[in-house]
């Protein structure tokens, strides 16, 4: 019978651990060193196994901290179809506080093109998802003048700002697409710095009203080593008899 790599018997025996409650939800993994002597595997194969782990959602990674082992996910829970907004459902670790705030930009071609405008000044909103580790993520929202007054956002309150784009936003949305790809843009680019070294995963997405008109575009970014999430997919005919 053909015996299993390593790299997975290492991956089969600490899931093993956690469902045994050797290893508790929640909790850190003991260290490297520490787990290659228990294991007496190589760096090379334990760092694999390692990295199974969080590619299937059963580990996550904080940079400068270790890894940890992730809380039981509650399955039934919807994912990033339903609409609103996606950044909640796409980290693997929880926001603890916001920096949010604001620019007026002069017109420019991409704006007018993206939202039928010609020579229209527009807004950025932003807001960086923070925790005790750093800048977890970034949104940066593009709107016009028009989406300000309809609904009614006082862009000098972070509040409004962050209340128009995690929740008023959706809640007059007919629908949005959402495209999910790894930004080429360098970390040094931006204004604050992201916590992790991996590539940003950036998440573009276009918000429409009743009528088609485009409310919003917008731009998240989060670093790879903390975004996960997840798509609930389903027959066609089942989703036909939703309707």
């Amino acid at each position: 019978m053909h015996r299993s790599p390593k790299y997975v018997q290492v991956y089969n025996q600490i899931l093993k651990m956690i469902k045994q409650g050797q290893l508790i939800p929640g909790e850190k993994l003991p260290s490297e060193e520490v787990l290659r002597t228990e294991f007496d595997v190589s760096r090379v194969t334990l760092r694999t196994a390692l990295s199974l782990l969080k590619e299937d959602g059963v580990l996550v990674s904080v940079h400068g901290k270790g890894h940890f082992i992730k809380r039981e996910n509650n399955f039934s829970e919807r994912g990033i179809e339903s609409l609103d907004s996606p950044i909640f459902k796409s980290l693997t670790t929880p926001v603890t506080d916001r920096e949010v705030y604001y620019h007026e930009n002069l017109p420019s071609a991409f704006t007018d093109q993206l939202f039928h405008r010609s020579d229209e000044p527009y807004y950025t909103l932003n807001i960086w998802y923070q925790n005790d580790d750093g800048n977890l993520a970034n949104n940066l929202a593009i709107i016009m003048p028009e989406t300000v007054k309809t609904f009614d956002i006082d862009l000098e309150d972070s509040a409004s700002i962050t209340q128009f784009l995690e929740k008023n936003l959706y809640q007059h949305a007919a629908s949005s697409q959402l495209t999910i790809t790894v930004s080429e843009r360098d970390r040094s680019t931006f204004r604050r710095a992201f916590v992790g070294r991996g590539p940003l995963v950036l998440m573009t997405e276009d918000v429409f009203g009743l009528n088609g008109q485009r409310l919003a575009q917008n731009k998240y970014y989060v670093p790879s080593d903390v975004f996960r999430t997840t798509l609930n997919r389903y027959p066609i005919k089942f989703q036909n008899r939703e309707r």
